[in-house]
């Protein structure tokens, strides 16, 4: 209904109106009006685009270079990421790492130890077994089962058994394939892999030739394995009901699982919240303190090059005071803006945080190397700082260039990224030139971490200088690309609003000629009314005078016959 009253309004049937409208539109004093508006707002649009097309470049490659490398030296691809610890294969250490011997911590590596030993039979397993504690509660078991239950049911087979040495608890999950697995090694320790695999619900009460039998094997495995005596199967020698003994098999699993799914859990999120957590205070630290840095680092440039100009005009002293009263400036315009350095310093910290955690993401699939670590870590920055103008952007901004900033952020992270990758080849090329080797390897400290050597710092410095100096390139390549390309539509508008202009001058020329025509016009009907009239009056005139020769001529005759 809503649609057909909508048609109703566009075909109107009251044509006399429409027809007045029109006319009145098309009069000559409501066209000249509406074509002199229209020319205007051509007019100021032209102008807007004047003033879009750039005349000069917004910044020179040098003063970019300049900034961007201050920038990228005191940031995440510089000195900050000397302050956030890197390992092979990240802080926390993962399963797919601990089964390569990738090992983050000291104490996960004395678990690593164990278990290799444990596996290549550096450890004889009687021994393992026997200080782990696998077999301790088992004697009490037997003596309360036997003295509590009158009858002790076989739970692989359900027949009766004695209540004698022929009777025995069998680990279900055994012993021997908890103590050699890679996740009970590394999320548990020999107390809690011995507490689980003696647990109620891991025993089973079964005839002694087949617990003996069944040893350190799968119950899967077990039950289907053939004899080598009778070629039978161990459920068909031994009389074991399959459906039970594997009942019995998944509900221990089903519980061994859990257990170490909570142990997983545990190390897991302890671990991630502790590095995490350090990593977080170290870059909201660093943070503030690169900040301050960069600020000051780019006042000192400025006084430098001040010095420089000045050369031989200015005395030590007045180079020292001008030094000093622009470092003071500069230390109070950073105490001014202090709110600013905090909310910088928790968004960095958070950053850390969440970095540590896509690290060890990654570390649950597959290994990362110290640098690649440091890669990620810094590109993940990028990441975030694109996220953020993505989702928030700044007041007017227009949406195609919130993307092409976005694109800028995560361009300028691959580059700085990339060239952390360097810093490994920069600190072997240091630490090998003659001379130089006792300097390169003095070690500094670093605040909760292993200290670090002057060519690890040079390296990291250099190779954020070259990241700095290719991204700021590459943006303003990136820049200068897009402004042509967008002058060069500009122009094409510019041209195409020019056309538009011309086209209502001429109209408007055209109104004016008409309106011109029209006086000319007029004044020519006047003109003509006039000389009409005028000949009018002339001929009436004549035939007047004519009238008056004719009655003087007769006045003429009368007056002669008198005299006569």
């Amino acid at each position: 209904m809503g649609i057909t009253d909508e048609r109703i309004d566009y075909f109107r049937t009251d044509f006399g109106s429409v027809e007045r409208e029109l006319e009145a539109v098309s009069e000559p004093g409501n066209l000249y009006i509406e074509i002199n508006d229209d020319l205007e707002e051509a007019l100021l649009e032209m102008q807007s685009l004047r003033e879009q097309i750039s005349s000069n470049e917004s910044a020179k490659l040098i003063e970019l270079c300049k900034n961007t490398v201050i920038d990228t030296i005191t940031g995440q691809f510089g000195l900050a990421s000397l302050f956030v610890e890197a390992k092979d294969g990240g802080n926390v250490t993962t399963t797919h790492n601990f089964k390569k011997g990738i090992i983050s911590t000291d104490s996960d590596q004395q678990k690593f130890e164990e278990l290799k030993a444990n596996n290549d039979g550096s450890r004889k397993w009687e021994d393992v077994r026997k200080n782990t504690g696998y077999d301790t509660p088992l004697p009490q078991k037997r003596k309360d089962a036997f003295k509590n239950q009158e009858v002790i049911i076989d739970e692989y087979t359900g027949k009766p058994l004695p209540k004698d040495g022929r009777t025995h608890l069998d680990h279900i999950v055994s012993a021997k394939e908890i103590e050699s697995n890679a996740d009970y090694n590394l999320f548990m320790t020999p107390e809690q892999r011995a507490k689980i695999a003696t647990n109620d619900k891991n025993f089973a009460f079964t005839e002694a030739r087949a617990n003996q039998s069944k040893g350190e094997h799968s119950m899967k495995e077990w039950l289907s394995k053939e004899d080598s005596k009778t070629g039978q199967t161990k459920a068909e020698k031994y009389s074991i009901d399959k459906k039970k003994a594997l009942e019995k098999d998944y509900e221990a699993r089903k519980f061994v699982k859990k257990e170490i799914s909570v142990a997983t859990a545990k190390k897991y999120g302890s671990e991630l919240l502790k590095t995490g957590g350090k990593d977080a205070a170290m870059m909201a630290t660093y943070s503030s303190v690169g900040l301050v840095l960069r600020d000051l680092t780019q006042a000192i440039f400025v006084e430098i090059h001040i010095t420089l100009r000045e050369r031989g005009k200015e005395s030590f002293s007045s180079i020292f005071c001008r030094f000093k009263d622009s470092l003071g400036k500069k230390l109070g315009e950073i105490k001014d803006k202090w709110k600013d350095l905090l909310k910088g310093s928790l968004e960095s910290g958070l950053t850390a945080f969440f970095s540590n955690l896509l690290v060890f993401v990654i570390n649950l699939v597959s290994t990362t190397l110290k640098k690649l670590v440091t890669m990620i870590r810094a590109g993940f920055v990028s990441l975030v700082q694109a996220a953020k103008v993505m989702i928030n952007p700044p007041e007017g901004m227009p949406k195609e260039e919130v993307g092409y900033q976005a694109f800028k952020i995560l361009t300028a992270g691959l580059i700085g990224a990339a060239s952390l990758g360097l810093s490994a080849g920069i600190e072997k090329l240091l630490q090998s030139i003659p001379g130089l080797q006792p300097l390169m390897m003095f070690p500094i400290p670093f605040p909760g971490q292993e200290p670090r050597t002057v060519s690890d710092i040079l390296a990291v410095t250099l190779s954020a200088l070259a990241g700095g100096l290719l991204t700021t390139i590459v943006l303003y390549f990136m820049d200068k690309c897009r402004e042509d390309s967008r002058n060069e539509k500009l122009h094409i508008q510019l041209v195409t609003q020019s056309g538009v202009v011309v086209q209502y001058k001429i109209v408007q020329t055209w109104m004016f000629l008409d309106e011109a025509y029209r006086r000319l016009q007029n004044i020519a009907l006047d003109y003509a009314y006039y000389i009409s009239d005028g000949q009018t009056a002339i001929q009436e005139s004549g035939e007047r005078a004519e009238q008056a020769l004719k009655k003087l001529a007769d006045a003429n005759k009368t007056l002669k016959k008198l005299r006569k």
